[in-house]
């Protein structure tokens, strides 16, 4: 149903219902619905004396989306299409029941994941619509989404389904902002955007340890983004007498074993290191450095802010355009042998940054810790030290132009005749090590290309 009043108010208000086979009889219907309002602000009586304002308008949205993608391992397929069903082993070419065993149990409660999307937001044009921009605020929430949870043994081996119990929200802001103008025979423009998101984990498994879901070194974990980054932190690189007394200071002040009454070794996790080896914190201040020390050193690869801005001019026949694009607030756990890791291994090459920067006796401004075969996994544990930075600014594309004057054309009998240069991602601007701060570590890199064209309009 859409509805508008005085060309000043404006809605929207919509309805639907689905069914899916994926679910229960009892949970297959799934209700979703949408509104949206506008109000042109610039169009009522008390704004017509304010000159500079030609366009402003308020706008807020709210609506429900549904997802019934729950595919998950079956018996002899690879995907589930009934994970409300319970399923039994099969065995033989006529698919004969081997002796009733319960493989997979359903969950005839499973339904829909739903989607919350609410927007409230204005947009505007000033000084006779050469400054216009939008602003919004967005919050997502995703409830009802299908995890798997702790199960107990008396289902013995069977698989359990997952079950509707998580709930994430992405919430932030989205804005753009231009410039239009013309002086003379010169007309420019400037354009950007901008959006800030912030994820949440709202529901899980709980806020303790114990509720925390492991994929090396990202997590998903009550309370906090999702893929943050748990790791070890690297305190330094023990490099000078002093980095070392550090060592022996921790292994004089061990903690007591209970049961042996000895001290206990502080490093018995990952091995006591010498010089040129990373020192790792003692988060917890037990005393003792392994896994336990590990914390969230960031919220993970989807960047918090992500921004673009275009310029563009004309004078007479050339056109000129450049075009940036960014992101910031992101990191990544990122180890790779050939990169930037400290290890030797027969066959491997080693980074000429690494070669360079490693550390040996005598050096205190090493870089990389000392050069140890790849068994010796000390200065290899997952930790901040591998953690790269993927913020980036790039030069997305560069373009110049020239058209050929109209009296030119027109004998030429064409409409219009252009010729141009282009650079396309030609310069980029990181600290990051890998090959392109875009995808992931030494993957191909985004194409550069440099071309000349023309373009013919008849």
């Amino acid at each position: 149903v859409n509805y508008s009043y005085n060309d000043t108010y404006f809605g929207n208000i919509s309805y639907r219902r689905d069914a899916s086979s994926r679910f229960s009889p009892d949970n297959r219907w799934g209700n979703f619905w949408a509104a949206s309002a506008a109000w042109m602000i610039s169009r009522e009586d008390f704004m017509q004396d304010i000159a500079w304002i030609n366009m402003l308008k308020l706008k807020a949205s709210f609506g429900q989306q549904g997802n019934d993608d729950i595919l998950y391992p079956g018996v002899d397929l690879d995907k589930n299409y009934y994970p409300w069903m319970d399923q039994y082993k099969m065995t033989g070419a006529n698919g004969i029941f081997a002796d009733g065993t319960l493989s997979y149990k359903g969950n005839p409660d499973l339904t829909w994941e739903s989607t919350y999307m609410t927007n409230v937001g204005f947009d505007f044009g000033l000084v006779n619509n050469k400054l216009t921009g939008t602003v919004d605020y967005f919050n997502k929430k995703t409830k009802d989404i299908l995890i798997n949870l702790p199960a107990p043994d008396v289902h013995g081996t069977a698989s359990i389904p997952k079950q509707n119990s998580a709930t994430v929200t992405n919430q932030g802001i989205e804005m753009t902002l231009g410039w239009q103008d013309q002086i003379g025979d010169f007309s420019y423009g400037v354009n950007g955007n901008f959006t800030f998101v912030k994820n949440k984990v709202n529901k899980f498994k709980g806020t303790d340890k114990g509720g925390i879901s492991y994929d090396g070194a990202n997590i998903i974990w009550e309370g906090h983004s999702i893929n943050s980054q748990y790791l070890l932190r690297a305190d330094r690189i023990i490099q000078t007498d002093a980095d070392l007394a550090l060592v022996q200071q921790m292994i004089d002040n061990a903690p007591i074993d209970e049961k042996t009454g000895k001290k206990v070794n502080p490093f018995a996790a990952f091995g006591t290191p010498q010089k040129g080896d990373l020192l790792y914190k003692d988060i917890n201040g037990d005393g003792i450095i392994d896994m336990d020390d590990r914390e969230i050193v960031s919220d993970g690869p989807n960047p918090k802010f992500q921004f673009g801005l275009n310029l563009n001019a004309a004078y007479k026949g050339f056109d000129f355009s450049v075009l940036f694009q960014g992101q910031a607030g992101v990191k990544v756990y990122w180890q790779n042998a050939l990169a930037n890791t400290s290890t030797v291994r027969f066959g491997y090459q080693l980074n000429k940054d690494v070669a360079e920067g490693r550390w040996v006796e005598g050096r205190t401004d090493a870089i990389y810790p000392r050069l140890l075969q790849s068994q010796n996994q000390i200065n290899t544990q997952m930790s901040d030290f591998y953690l790269e930075n993927k913020a980036f600014l790039k030069i997305r594309n560069i373009q110049l132009g020239y058209s050929l004057p109209k009296s030119i054309t027109k004998k030429m009998q064409l409409e219009r005749l252009r010729f141009y240069g282009s650079l396309e991602n030609f310069f980029t601007f990181t600290s990051y090590r890998g090959f392109d701060p875009e995808i992931s570590g030494l993957a191909y890199p985004a194409m550069k290309s440099a071309v000349l064209g023309i373009n013919v309009t008849f």
